[in-house]
């Protein structure tokens, strides 16, 4: 009689096991990796180093079009950037990436920069980018800047970015 219990444990035991795996599989399917948990409408600004005044980066920024953030449901972010051409005494060029703290994050420019509607694409951002408005708990980033003439390579910057949700 012991050993029929046994048995019967060790059968229900399988059986729940099976029933999880299968629901685990079922949900995996249904959501694959990468895919989107959330989209937020953003407000991207980066302020100068050590001061709080606007960096010239800002320019880089096409305000007359929303930017998202959208949660992957690995817990990163893609932020969707519009941008636009940016000029200064120095160079000419548009953003093309970030670097926070010791990690790169190269960007893919869809659209167009002379038509207005180049989107800048910076994936597998981490969590910490949501800073909200407070210029104080802004993020210190490095931005890569592609310059307009192709001899002359990218430039960087160093700013502090705000990502506030909307």
């Amino acid at each position: 009689m012991t050993c029929t219990l046994c048995h019967k444990r060790l059968w229900a035991a399988l059986l729940a096991l099976a029933v999880v795996l299968s629901c685990g599989l079922s949900a995996a399917a249904a959501s694959p990796a990468g895919s989107v948990t959330a989209t937020l409408p953003v407000a991207v600004s980066f302020w100068e180093q050590d001061t709080e005044n606007p960096s010239v980066v800002n320019d880089g920024i096409d305000a007359n079009r929303d930017a998202t953030l959208i949660r992957q449901s690995n817990g990163t972010y893609t932020l969707q950037l519009p941008i636009q051409t940016v000029s200064t005494v120095v160079f000419n060029g548009h953003l093309i990436g970030l670097t926070i703290g010791d990690i790169s994050y190269d960007g893919e420019v869809s659209g167009s920069l002379e038509d207005g509607t180049a989107v800048l694409t910076i994936k597998n951002l981490p969590s910490s980018v949501l800073t909200g408005s407070n210029i104080s708990r802004s993020l210190l980033v490095t931005c890569v800047i592609e310059m307009d003439v192709d001899l002359l390579g990218e430039t960087t910057k160093t700013a502090r970015m705000c990502v506030t949700v909307l």
